[in-house]
């Protein structure tokens, strides 16, 4: 992910895991405004129109992979 800040990819491995801005953010020990911030970015940045395409985008390009998330944690 060349083109991602590492906060960046780091916030597109939780949206991949089911994560929501609130648990990113307390994830990641930064604010719920900082995490939209990041998600525009990738948005931007991949070309993508919304979560669904950056969980998409996340398994498709290697980033996670099935089984390695905790949905519903």
């Amino acid at each position: 992910m060349g083109r991602l800040t590492e906060r960046e990819h780091q916030v597109m491995s939780a949206i991949a895991r089911g994560a929501g801005n609130a648990e990113i953010a307390k994830e990641l020990f930064i604010g719920p405004a900082t995490v939209k911030s990041h998600v525009s970015g990738i948005l931007s940045k991949l070309g993508l129109r919304d979560r669904a395409q950056i969980v998409i985008f996340a398994y498709e390009s290697g980033v996670v992979r099935a089984g390695d998330h905790d949905i519903g944690h």
